[in-house]
């Protein structure tokens, strides 16, 4: 049991590891930024948002993404010299097509965009209002389902559902908790003086953060990381 978990942790801890050639440089600049446009960026600012980082690069490992390797090789075979060439069999646009099959990957998908819905609110407060929170759960579920198009993978008018879904009930449940969270989201909030527009890298944060997961995952975990751990690991990197 204990091998078992240490074997996920270490396989965890890769995707974050991924992220750090892009993360890195992110945050130089934004500390320098921020510093030009007095901004104080708390330390525990940044311990969240790399936890985020953390999140949302599990997130696309879970899904399962390809990497930079299979669009150059053309691993499989999507790019033909009529032009794309998607399997019909890979694309489901009909809703709730493969509920009579049971709810398990309806509930996983919903599971698995709570953390997102709560989270966003929770760091950036921007994403207190509803929409907002739902457009990014949207659009990270539409880039998963996009590039599952160039894999293996099911493209799921489902699993975009379903993850939209996800995002908007961890959203509630930082709405009933919000009274609860108020003191631990002062500790996580950026405090600013005299400014007349806040800079893009810092309004964008949870939209950089989750270039920089992406980034990690299709440049550098799923060509480098994943071929060398998986004979060790195969049981935890998807």
């Amino acid at each position: 049991m204990i091998i078992t978990v240490l074997r996920f942790i270490i396989a965890s801890v890769t995707w974050f590891i991924s992220a750090l050639p892009f993360l890195i440089p992110y945050h130089i600049l934004l500390t320098s930024q921020s510093k030009k446009m007095v901004y104080k960026l708390p330390i525990e600012h940044m311990v969240i948002a790399c936890i985020f980082v953390y999140y949302i690069a599990g997130v696309l490992s879970f899904t399962g993404i390809p990497s930079i390797v299979d669009i150059v090789q053309n691993s499989f075979s999507i790019i033909t010299p009529k032009g794309l060439n998607f399997p019909p069999d890979e694309i489901n646009m009909i809703p709730f097509r493969w509920l009579t099959e049971g709810v398990r990957p309806y509930m996983e998908n919903i599971l698995l965009f709570i953390p997102l819905g709560f989270m966003l609110p929770c760091i950036w407060k921007k994403y207190e209002v509803l929409w907002k929170t739902a457009l990014y759960g949207i659009i990270f579920s539409l880039i998963i389902e996009f590039c599952q198009l160039f894999n293996t993978r099911i493209t799921d008018i489902d699993d975009l559902l379903m993850n939209t879904l996800g995002a908007l009930t961890g959203w509630v449940i930082f709405r009933l908790l919000k009274e609860h969270l108020a003191k631990l989201q002062d500790k996580f909030s950026v405090r600013s003086t005299n400014i007349g527009k806040i800079p893009l890298l810092l309004r964008e944060e949870a939209w950089f953060y989750l270039a920089c997961a992406f980034a990690g995952m299709f440049f550098v975990f799923y060509p480098f990381l994943r071929p060398f751990l998986h004979p060790h690991l195969k049981y935890f990197i998807f």
